[in-house]
């Protein structure tokens, strides 16, 4: 079994990965996603980070939610760094995709992420579907009985609150056991947005909560809870906010199995005793340090390699 968080390439996504790079917790079958969405430093020193540290990483070279790959001339490439064997060179299917990027060699495995089912049918078609070493697909039916080879399934599992709605409406829920399923399904993997989601906007929004999210094992099944600031009625304050979250969760962090107290989770209580609001970047690298140390220490007990 394989895991393929995905993450967009923003700045806490990047410095949450090249943090867990740098801890190298990450069994081998554990191998992120980055599809960049800005041209910033932070990029290539995250793949410098998995390379020096020899785990693998796939980095998409025709990224499709930002205008990142609409800019000619980089000045933070990571493709210095596309030689390397550690670093796994993904694509997004899209109607200019080529068979010919996604061919592997013995030094150099590759990746295709494909969303959508008529453009599945054309590579089908087409008789290159077989190519890439890993291929990313919904877990849709009609696909498994069109797609004849191992897949991954991709899919994400993130709730976002519309409306008038909050995460305080669902402090504590069901995220995700598609490690359980998967085998059933034929897939060799899976795949999932993490607690991001695959929704990308490229300035944010604001919101009337602070909110912390982190996610747990209750047996084989992964659930997430949600700590959220009592104030909620407009945008300002969100350092009061923070501390209103943070206490909820220094609060609820002891009564867990020591599995739920990682050192990313034991860092974001700390803020509780410091009394110190560090910046909801940091809050969000934080909360994506922890869901990747919680799934790494479950493969590594449950699908060691």
């Amino acid at each position: 079994m394989m895991y393929f968080p995905y993450f967009r390439g923003r700045q806490y996504d990047l410095l949450a990965l090249k943090n867990i790079a740098q801890q190298q917790v990450l069994p081998a079958n554990i191998i992120p996603i980055i599809e960049p969405v800005r041209d910033i430093r932070a990029l290539p020193q995250t793949v410098a980070a998995f390379v020096e540290h020899g785990q693998p990483l796939v980095v998409i070279a025709n990224p499709t939610v930002s205008d990142y790959a609409l800019t000619q001339q980089k000045l933070y490439d990571w493709r210095p760094y596309a030689t390397n064997p550690q670093l796994i060179v993904g694509h997004v299917l899209t109607p200019t995709t080529i068979a010919d990027s996604l061919v592997p060699t013995p030094a150099h495995r590759t990746l295709l992420v494909a969303r959508q089912y008529d453009e599945l049918v054309a590579v089908q078609q087409a008789g290159w579907l077989d190519t890439p070493t890993y291929l990313l697909v919904p877990p849709e039916a009609r696909i498994r009985q069109l797609v004849d080879r191992p897949s991954v399934s991709l899919f994400d599992h993130a709730w976002v609150p519309e409306h008038d709605r909050s995460y305080a409406d669902i402090v504590d829920g069901f995220f995700s056991d598609d490690w359980e399923l998967a085998p059933l399904d034929g897939y060799q993997g899976v795949s999932d947005y993490t607690i991001g989601g695959a929704h990308y906007s490229e300035h944010g929004y604001p919101a009337r909560a602070v909110t912390l999210h982190l996610t747990y094992f209750a047996g084989d099944q992964l659930r997430i809870h949600r700590f959220v600031s009592d104030d909620r009625d407009d945008f300002r304050h969100p350092k009061e906010k923070f501390f209103q979250a943070v206490a909820k969760l220094a609060q609820w962090l002891p009564e867990q199995a020591a599995a739920v107290q990682t050192p990313a989770a034991q860092a974001l209580a700390a803020y509780h005793d410091q009394h110190h609001f560090p910046g909801l970047g940091v809050v969000k690298r934080l909360s994506l340090e922890h869901h990747l140390q919680t799934m790494a220490a479950y493969f590594k007990k449950h699908y060691p390699v």
